[in-house]
């Protein structure tokens, strides 16, 4: 599960302002919304799309929305990096903007023909050997309580500065947000796809401390705790991306 898209579909509920630590891609299937990012209000809006971390909210009491959270390294991420540039988000005020910004014109986007259309550039993706290695350590520690910058740094044998500026010019995150983003990554399919399973129980599967923990971190980065998230369990999908 190293390259992901979560979907939520949101049927007219507002999402209060929170940020995380994946490329999101928003947009309606009906009515425009209203959105506040980095403070700022942008009303009848038909999409956006924004870098890791930038705190946002939705007004949809009226429209449908579907919200796709990318894998901040899979291939789609690194795309949607570079077609941002330098900005921090990107907002669409009608459909047009929206598919010719993923060069998708002519097709109902989906999160199907999104990844049939990048499919074909994926090879052309460059990626550090080093940060692939620091995203496979992290997919394979991330449930030990004790995380060290340090040792991570120590396992590409750079310095934890040195790694920490190449980690977010790769992804846009932060490392330890990055870990973060995979405890959740991980206690969200669980509590999508084993819905007998504890909630406290998770937490400790995901790398938390306790539920308290990981509620926290669940409602700053997807605006929702992890038993509302299980009641949507049915507007929610993973998508996984073939791994190169």
């Amino acid at each position: 599960m190293d390259n992901f898209i979560l979907a939520l579909r949101a049927y007219k509920s507002d999402v209060e302002i929170h940020r995380h630590s994946a490329y999101q891609i928003v947009f309606t299937t009906d009515n425009p919304f209203h959105s506040t990012i980095e403070r700022k209000k942008h009303q009848n809006i038909y999409g956006f799309v924004i870098r890791p971390h930038v705190a946002h909210a939705c007004e949809c009491s009226n429209s449908n929305l579907t919200i796709i959270n990318i894998e901040p390294y899979s291939f789609i991420g690194k795309i949607v990096l570079e077609k941002l540039k330098k900005n921090n988000f990107k907002v669409f005020y009608n459909n047009d903007e929206f598919t010719n910004f993923f060069n998708i014109s002519g097709l109902k986007f989906s999160i199907y023909n999104l990844v049939r259309s990048y499919q074909s550039n994926k090879s052309g993706v460059q990626k550090d050997e080093r940060i692939e290695k620091v995203i496979a350590y992290i997919n394979q520690n991330f449930q030990t309580e004790q995380f060290s910058l340090n040792d991570i740094a120590n396992h590409v044998f750079l310095s934890p500065s040195r790694l920490g500026f190449l980690f977010k010019q790769e992804t846009g995150s932060s490392i330890m947000k990055y870990l973060l983003w995979t405890r959740l990554r991980r206690a969200i399919f669980l509590i999508l796809t084993n819905h007998k399973k504890r909630i406290t129980d998770i937490a400790l599967e995901s790398g938390f401390y306790d539920s308290s923990q990981m509620n926290k971190y669940m409602y700053q980065m997807f605006g929702v705790g992890p038993l509302k998230l299980r009641q949507k369990s049915d507007l929610i999908q993973f998508l996984e991306i073939e791994s190169d």
